[in-house]
Order: C-alpha cells, then sequence, then structure tokens
C-alpha cells in the first residue's frame, strides 16, 4: 500500500478457523481494537483521534471472527479502511506510523509458505487458502463460482470456438473475483486443472505474474487436503530453487560490483528505485528514522517517537515492491557477510 501519512494504523492479530478455538477471535479483536483506541488518544488526544477510532471499530465491527484463516490484518488512516484476512500466522500488535506494516504479509508469501491454490474446471472454480501442505477451502467473496453458462454441460472435451469464447468469460469472472478479494502485495497463486483449462485461464488472467506454479490434472472430485499435498510439492521445490538462486545472484552481483549491503545502503539505492531484487534474513528487524537525502539514522535516541520507523527493514522492503523489484526472505545466517539484507542493483 503506497501511503505515506502519519497516522496509519496497523492492527495485526493470530486467529483460529475452527471451534472452539475460533470463539476468541472476537475476544482478541476487540482487545486490539482497545489498544489502538488508547494509543491514538495518546498520540494525537481523545479529540482529534475521534474519527479514526470510529473508522476502526466499524471495520472491526465487519469482521466475522467464526470465518476467519489464520491471521488478520486491518489497515486504517484517514483515507483508507481496509481488512485482510490472510493464510497464516501473525504476530499480535497494533502499529501507529507513517505507513502500514506490510512485512508479515511479504514475508509470508515470500517464504513461500502460504499461498492460494485455484482449482478450474468447466463447471466451477473453488479457491483453496494454504499453509504449506494444509489447505482449506474458501466459502467467501464469490467462491466457489458455479459455470453459469448452459454449454459448459456439454462434452468436457469439447473446444468448439464458441465453446471456448463462453470458457474465457467463465474465467475472466473467476479472475476477477479472485484478484477482489484476495489479491495483495506479491501474492501467489497455484492454478489447478486439465492443461486447456489452464491455457485459457491464463489467456484472460489480468496479472499473470501472480500465477506461482501449475497444478496439471483433473481434481474436481479431489479432497482439499490432497489438492493442498500435491501443490505443496511444487511450491516447496520452486521455492527452495528461487532461494538458492537468489542467493547466487547476490555473490554474482558482489562481483559485479552491483550489490547495496547492510540496511542504509538498502534504504538508500531503494528509495532510489535501484533495487531490482531484495534478499533479506527472515527474522531482521531494526527501529530507524528517516535522514535527508535518503540517508537512515540509526542511532534514535534523540529522535522523536513519531519519526521513528518501528521496522526500517518492512520499509525497504515495500518501497522495493511499489518500484517494480522483488523481494525474497532467506534462512538467518545466509546473509552474515552482508549484514543480514542485500539489494541486487539494476545499474
Amino acid at each position: 500500500m503506497e501511503v505515506k501519512e502519519y497516522p496509519c494504523v496497523s492492527i495485526l492479530l493470530p486467529t483460529h478457523r475452527t471451534a472452539p478455538e475460533n470463539q476468541k477471535n472476537a475476544i482478541r479483536l476487540k482487545k486490539m481494537v482497545r489498544e489502538a483506541t488508547e494509543k491514538l488518544e495518546q498520540e494525537l488526544g481523545k479529540r482529534d483521534a475521534k474519527p479514526l477510532i470510529e473508522k476502526i471499530k466499524e471495520l472491526a465491527a465487519k469482521v466475522d471472527i467464526s470465518r476467519t484463516l489464520d491471521g488478520l490484518v486491518l489497515y486504517v488512516n484517514k483515507d483508507v479502511s481496509k481488512m485482510v484476512d490472510i493464510p497464516f500466522r501473525v504476530r499480535e500488535r497494533v502499529i501507529i506510523d507513517k505507513t502500514f506494516a506490510t512485512r508479515d504479509l511479504i514475508k509470508g508469501i515470500n517464504r513461500g509458505t502460504s499461498y492460494f491454490v485455484l482449482d478450474l474446471s468447466l463447471h466451477r472454480a473453488r479457491l483453496l487458502s494454504c499453509h504449506r501442505d494444509h489447505a482449506t477451502e474458501i466459502n467467501e467473496n464469490g467462491f466457489p463460482m458455479q459455470s453459469e453458462f448452459e454449454m459448459l454441460e456439454l462434452n468436457p472435451t469439447d473446444f468448439s470456438r464458441e465453446k471456448k469464447k463462453q470458457i474465457r468469460e467463465f474465467f475472466n469472472k473467476v479472475d476477477k473475483t479472485f484478484l477482489a478479494n484476495y489479491k495483495f502485495e506479491s501474492n501467489k497463486l497455484v492454478i489447478a486443472g486439465v492443461q486447456k483449462n489452464l491455457a485459457l485461464f491464463k489467456e484472460v488472467a489480468d496479472v499473470k505474474n501472480i500465477i506461482y506454479e501449475q497444478l496439471e490434472g483433473n481434481y474436481e472430485t479431489t479432497s482439499a487436503h490432497d489438492v493442498g499435498k500435491k501443490a505443496w510439492e511444487l511450491v516447496r521445490e520452486k521455492n527452495n530453487k528461487e532461494r538458492h538462486e537468489a542467493l547466487n545472484e547476490v555473490q554474482k552481483a558482489l562481483g559485479l560490483q552491483k550489490l547495496a549491503t547492510g540496511i542504509s545502503e538498502a534504504w538508500r539505492f531503494a528509495n532510489e528505485g535501484r533495487i531490482n531484487l531484495l534478499v533479506v534474513e527472515e527474522d531482521y528487524h531494526v527501529s530507524a528514522a528517516e535522514g535527508e537525502n535518503n540517508n537512515l539514522i540509526l542511532d534514535i535516541s534523540d529522535v522523536d517517537e513519531k519519526n521513528i520507523m518501528p521496522d526500517a527493514v518492512d520499509e525497504v522492503a515495500e518501497v522495493v515492491l511499489e518500484k517494480g523489484g522483488s523481494v525474497i526472505f532467506v534462512d538467518n545466517g545466509s546473509l552474515g557477510k552482508y549484514n543480514k539484507i542485500a539489494g541486487i542493483l539494476r545499474y
């Protein structure tokens, strides 16, 4: 989210999918809203904080706590009111800053352990939320989607011109519904189905670069559990390959003098739009403040709290994505000699 205006409120909380644990979701959400209220009143005063607090409460009231995934994030400022239901755990906290806290989303997705599977057939499309090999079918926001076309009841091997047109229309609707409800930064999507269906879906997909892998076969009668296991085999293999390649690219970039190392260099080159790929150790965090001329202030002892970034790594990752780059998180210790973070430069 390309927002840089204080205050941006990010509320993150882990949630439970199933009963009886999911009954705790409402209690936890209420507690987090109360914490956000107290922080805003301290920061802004009761009068100035009131409109934002009301907006947070309105958004929280829309949460269906009985149908959450593994984590929930609320983003609110004077212009934004957005809820993101995510298929991985997040650390519980409230952050008030100049930008929204997106590191958990970026890390969860780029670690590759969380992704979606869109299972496509001529008659319906179902969406699975996956974390590793665990898959849960989504039954909201238009999914599963049933085909509206009578002729799709015909022989599934019939791919005449007219039938292809109608299949494209159906898949285009599926694609738009997915993007409207489940597209966020650097998302990963596995598409599953017979090869002809996958080819037609890719023809009409608006954002093709989120298609991470293809699982070929007819899975119309396959359980979500079994589809998740098959999809994870593909995703895990590609994840390992990408992390290995990223570390090799870091070594090559060093030899070509196209490498930014350490948080200060990463911050400067990211803001100049020069980082093509940012490689970060998984648990690297650092607080900092923005200085002049794209410099970063790491000694924040004398900096006003309002000007402190709770996690400068989060900020760098978001800037890289905003400027068309990519972010990959690798195992702790992989980038020790590069001070835990490295940016491969475009030039």
